[in-house]
């Protein structure tokens, strides 16, 4: 939404000199930094490939494509250097001098040459960006199935009927022919099922070990390159949601079970690990509607949507906070969806210590701010006008936080054993989900590995408190 309304030469100039680098706005008030170039890197999904219509969506804009969307949105300049096929190995390969790739590397390509001679500037455009996303992965997981099961049952001298027709089938079709349902069902007309339950388990093996080891390396190569661009990793999703009414449930975690849920909630586990490591930011695209296997227009809306939500916002206020710091990603998320507030105005205080009334805005906030009867509640050291009220009652009647003798202590210090336990009762009591206890234990765990048994009742700061809350909510 690059287009708003000139209204003068001197408006502009003055907006200008007023907001430095910001230059665009959202339709909500939010405004975004001047990325001056947005570098698209990862895989078919990245690059716009189409179910139903053929396009050459090889290092090149598709109209339509969460890429495109994002661009125009922000109106920077767009580089589009994703490829269909292209798996982490395949990245590591285009990023590094000694890596010397697989026996797959660049087999969907339409010519593997062409694309390594696009190393050179591959390289160049990530070094000069100023916003790339990172969307692979997939294909680690699937889409070079069909060519790993093949070369294992040849090497095996099995079933050399179904091996010719996997091959016959990748020589007419590529991408499109390497999905699990076309491999069953080939089996299933070669009476191969047998051997294919014995290899597949290989042929995944294969992919979620190379997956795990490269995810780290093209993090630390793109950061290699770049240092200080704003990088956002674009997360995996469930490619059986195909109506508004399955992105419901699935945004909503109602599904039944769900294995292909269960596997990309597996492949996204690295992704939002190395958010806290390196600093990234993970995009969450579940409920992205989907053709076969790649999204629809609505779907790339979706995702496009997902990262202009997760980009920070220049309206941030809070002046001791500073952008290159290691939390401003968290603070900016916690202020971003009204979950904490500064201190005031314009400081949000970092370093201090977190308050009781503060951590149950917090928790409340994420809970979704849910209905509270607060007419026979009352704190003698709460305003019932206040908005700490409802927090307060609300964090208290469902046993996340205690008070005693009718008194909420709003401005008692929140310790780090007091925020582990906290945490996980609020997994529990909020809507139980599986996923999120486990996160909010491991939480709970790492604060006590890091910080020892002596400093439980050491007081945690603001910003350690907006870190642990922004990786809690996008877990």
């Amino acid at each position: 939404m690059k287009r708003f309304i000139r209204k003068a030469v001197a408006v502009v100039l003055t907006c200008a000199l007023a907001f430095g680098a910001v230059t665009c706005f959202a339709a909500d008030g939010k405004k975004y930094y001047d990325y001056g170039t947005y570098v698209l890197l990862g895989d078919s999904v990245a690059s716009g490939h189409n179910d139903l219509v053929y396009v050459d969506s090889e290092f090149k804009r598709v109209d339509d494509s969460y890429g495109a969307y994002v661009a125009d949105t922000l109106g920077v300049e767009y580089i589009p250097m994703a490829c269909p096929g292209f798996r982490t190995i395949d990245m590591r390969y285009m990023l590094e001098d000694d890596y010397q790739g697989d026996d797959y590397l660049f087999h969907d390509a339409h010519d593997p040459e062409v694309v390594k001679s696009r190393i050179p500037e591959y390289r160049r455009a990530i070094s000069e960006a100023g916003l790339i996303t990172l969307g692979v992965g997939g294909n680690d997981f699937g889409t070079y199935l069909t060519w790993v099961i093949a070369d294992i049952m040849e090497k095996e001298g099995v079933c050399g009927e179904y091996v010719t027709a996997l091959r016959d089938l990748l020589k007419q079709n590529g991408i499109e022919s390497e999905k699990l349902d076309k491999i069953v069902e080939l089996a299933k007309l070669t009476d191969s099922m047998p051997e294919l339950v014995k290899v597949l388990p290989q042929a995944l093996k294969y992919g979620l070990e190379n997956f795990f080891e490269n995810w780290n390396h093209v993090i630390e190569d793109i950061y290699a390159l770049n240092p200080d661009v704003q990088l956002m990793v674009i997360g995996m999703f469930d490619t059986g949601v195909k109506n508004e009414e399955d992105a419901a449930a699935s945004e909503a975690g109602s599904q039944e079970l769900n294995l292909g849920q269960m596997i990309v909630d597996m492949a996204n586990t690295p992704m939002k690990e190395g958010a806290e490591k390196y600093g990234y930011i993970f995009v969450d695209t579940t409920g992205t509607i989907c053709d076969t296997y790649h999204p629809k227009a609505e779907g790339h809306r979706h995702i496009a949507d997902r990262i202009l939500e997760a980009l920070p916002d220049a309206n941030f206020p809070y002046t001791d906070v500073a952008q290159d710091s290691m939390y401003f990603d968290s603070i900016e998320f916690m202020h971003r969806k009204g979950y904490m507030l500064g201190t005031s105005d314009t400081q949000f205080s970092p370093d201090a210590a977190l308050t009781r009334a503060a951590f149950a805005q917090a928790l409340y906030g994420i809970a979704g701010a849910p209905d509270v009867d607060i007419e026979n509640a009352s704190f003698s050291d709460v305003d019932s006008s206040s908005s700490e009220m409802k927090a307060a009652v609300w964090t208290t009647d469902n046993g996340i936080l205690t008070a005693a003798g009718g008194k909420f202590s709003p401005n008692g210090e929140v310790t780090i054993a007091d925020f582990a336990i906290s945490m996980i009762r609020f997994s529990i009591s909020d809507g139980f989900n599986f996923a999120k206890l486990m996160k909010a234990v491991t939480m709970a765990f790492n604060l006590i590995k890091e910080n020892g048994f002596a400093s439980l009742g050491k007081s945690l700061t603001r910003a350690q408190a907006a870190q642990m809350l922004t990786s809690y909510c996008n877990y």
